[in-house]
């Protein structure tokens, strides 16, 4: 019995032995996954960064547009195509000071180069038709916000209203958030129920309207008949302010800029003060329907044409910073002139008004009619000096209607008339290639474009 008890405790002890020897030869319990979390603290579409605190929303389109234009000649074209894709990314996290946030946008296009717009709208530096463009990358915003400060490359904060019911600005460049911004540091105090106000300190090469030579003795020299003040370097920035609200009912904001105008004349620098001001409101109607918006703004300004007429402020004229063409009509505009002993700057006046209103027929559908105005004024003593700055008298006015039949893909027409008066402010003809007289011009546009 002593010996089958002994048998039967070996036996226990060695399948004892053997579980364990084989549990020992088992791997550990496998780490739990860390799986991305879905942070809902500021909207739709953000998520946990692993290993942070910190949310990140990942988002752009996918575009086509093709033109169609009126021919003015062989050398315009009628129809031409660009397709475009735009991502950015938007990091935020919360701080005892508040919210932190990185925002990023680039996008990657072909389609027209250089200076050329698609359809009537020529290359003013040759007279010809838009020239096919290899890939190009752009960043169009890329800023820090910390505090009430932004840092970085922004929307200037003159802007208000930039192009946002329409397809086209100005006379025929499609819009292009890149326009509107400028490097620059801004404070922004809240007030609470929906008022802010904002000081800027902005790069102002974003805004200068003028890059020819100068006077020298107060005659202009043969290599020198063009257009406007040639900018010295950088002296002071530009700084703007303004003054906004946002409420359900929609927004409003009044915004001022001070912008130095800077040129050289006989290696001596000279300056003028230039300035610019303006209002807008935005009117949100849903009484009509829902996403019904209207909106209505107005500028002016005295040697900042930046502000007030150019496209880099998304509201204005078109091509390159100092000309403007439709069909196979261009003009010529600058912040300023010397005057005619070359001791003094003389600024260009313009005002600008713009106003847009979309309605939508039913969830999916929608259409928006938008207009403006630009009116500049050129000094005339610009012209009496064999210079050539035009007094320009711009307005186009645009209809579209976009179908969106799934979530975040829109189908969409818009059709824009654009008319553009030109004269020599001493009636002296052109000079510099540019011509004088009224144009007008019809175009339009099909966009794809699916949203992520």
């Amino acid at each position: 019995m002593k010996t089958v008890k002994s048998l039967l405790l070996g036996a226990a002890a060695g399948f004892i032995g053997l579980t364990g020897a084989q549990a020992a030869d088992l791997p550990g319990k496998a780490a739990p996954a860390e799986y991305v979390r879905i942070c809902d603290t500021y909207g739709a579409g953000f998520f946990f960064i692993p290993g942070t605190d910190t949310c990140l929303r990942i988002g752009g389109y996918v575009r086509h547009e093709s033109y169609l234009a009126q021919q003015f000649s062989p050398a315009t074209n009628v129809y031409s195509t660009r397709t475009r894709l735009l991502l950015n990314f938007d990091a935020r996290s919360n701080t005892e000071y508040g919210l932190l946030r990185a925002y990023g946008e680039f996008f990657v296009q072909r389609g027209p180069g250089g200076n050329a717009l698609p359809g009537a709208y020529v290359n003013v530096a040759t007279g010809q038709g838009s020239t096919v463009q290899a890939s190009a990358t752009y960043m169009s915003r890329a800023f820090i916000q910390f505090a009430g400060f932004t840092f970085g490359n922004s929307a200037s904060f003159f802007n208000f209203y930039q192009g946002d019911v329409q397809f086209v600005t100005a006379a025929g460049a499609a819009f292009d958030p890149a326009r509107g911004s400028s490097n620059l540091i801004a404070y922004t105090a809240s007030f609470g129920s929906g008022f802010s106000a904002t000081i800027s300190v902005e790069d102002p090469q974003f805004k200068r309207i003028g890059s020819l030579p100068t006077v020298p003795g107060g005659v202009w020299t043969p290599a020198s008949q063009a257009n406007g003040v040639i900018y010295n370097g950088n002296g002071i920035p530009d700084v703007v302010g303004n003054l906004r609200v946002d409420q359900g009912w929609g927004s409003a904001q009044i915004m001022a800029a001070y912008h130095e105008v800077r040129t050289t004349n006989a290696g001596i620098g000279r300056t003028a003060a230039g300035w610019a001001v303006g209002g807008g409101v935005r009117l949100n109607l849903d009484m009509l329907a829902r996403g019904d918006v209207l909106w209505l703004q107005a500028a002016y300004g005295d040697g900042a044409l930046g502000y007030v007429a150019h496209n880099d402020n998304s509201d204005g004229l078109i091509q390159t910073r100092q000309q403007i063409g439709v069909g196979l009509l261009t003009a010529t505009y600058a912040d300023g002139a010397l005057n005619a002993a070359g001791t003094g700057i003389v600024n260009t006046k313009a005002w600008s008004v713009h106003a847009g209103f979309r309605h939508f027929w039913t969830p999916a559908l929608r259409s928006a009619i938008w207009g403006k105005y630009v009116d500049v004024n050129a000094p005339s003593v610009a012209n009496s000096q064999g210079v050539n700055l035009n007094d320009i008298r711009f307005w186009q006015v645009g209809v579209n209607t976009i179908w969106s039949p799934v979530r975040n893909l829109d189908l969409g027409i818009e059709v824009v008339y654009s008319n553009l008066r030109s004269r020599d402010t001493v009636g002296g003809g052109a000079v510099n290639g540019t011509t004088i007289g009224t144009q007008g011009a019809w175009s339009g546009v099909f966009r794809a474009q699916r949203n992520f």
